[in-house]
């Protein structure tokens, strides 16, 4: 397969992902293993998953919180939720903002948990604007190749 203009721009983007911190090399490029020509789209499906779902939890954890009383419960849940999935695509800034909110939440702290809180909706949209325009441009590449 030739290198494209759209294959370079991807491999420095997918590059930068790692030098940022945003995803874990090691557990992406085992993911990466997983695709194969049964599941050509496995990588940006799992991405797409992942951005629905973190999205989901993340607004299940700030509605639980503004209930009165606070459902506890439900955060529990949806932080568990979050830090296993985002560990699991290798999303590290996702998953340790999401291992201080727990911490925050689990010691008490209601106002670093918060605060923690808003950190991680900031770090999962810096995440997901980046996120869907590779994805985005996975599934062009892919079509350039038919």
């Amino acid at each position: 397969m030739a290198t494209t203009p759209l294959h370079q721009q991807l491999s420095i983007m997918r590059q930068s992902f790692f030098d940022e911190g945003l995803l874990d090399h090691e557990q992406v490029s085992y993911l990466e293993t997983l695709e194969n020509e049964d599941d050509p789209d496995f990588i940006e499906n799992l991405f797409t998953m992942f951005l629905r779902d973190s999205s989901r939890y993340i607004n299940s954890i700030e509605k639980a919180l503004e209930a009165t009383p606070v459902d506890y419960p439900v955060m529990e849940r949806m932080m568990y939720q979050l830090k296993g999935s985002s560990a699991s695509i290798g999303a590290s800034k996702i998953n340790g903002e999401t291992n201080i909110l727990r911490k925050n939440f689990h010691d008490g702290d209601m106002e670093s948990g918060k605060a923690s809180l808003q950190k991680l909706k900031e770090e999962h949209a810096n995440f997901k604007e980046k996120l869907v325009v590779y994805v985005g441009m996975l599934k062009q590449a892919k079509l350039s190749e038919y």
